[in-house]
């Protein structure tokens, strides 16, 4: 009895301390590009692409805050005319 309790004692403490390390993160690598070209050289004064981009990361980052789920994540950038327009993280089922 007590080397099983001591084994689920030890089983516990390996989880405790193993669970701190994980964290999510953001795959740079794993990013796709979706281009259109109109052929009318549209320009975008606005940088809506970046600022998509940080209002998911934040996003992200609350949400591992505060409930400890954390999930690997890339994006797909959404280019027109060669300008990055907009930033997408596409949802994944968690598993």
């Amino acid at each position: 009895m007590k080397k099983a309790l001591f084994g689920l004692l030890v089983f516990g403490l390996i989880l405790a301390f193993s669970a701190g390390s994980v964290s999510a993160k953001y795959y740079k690598d794993s990013d796709k590009t979706v281009s259109v070209n109109t052929g009318q050289n549209l320009s975008y004064d606005y940088d809506t692409a970046e600022t998509s981009f940080e209002l998911q990361e934040e996003a992200h980052d609350y949400l591992t805050d505060t409930s400890g789920a954390e999930v690997d994540h890339y994006y797909i950038w959404v280019e027109v005319d060669g300008q990055k327009v907009l930033a997408v993280d596409p949802a994944r089922g968690m598993y």
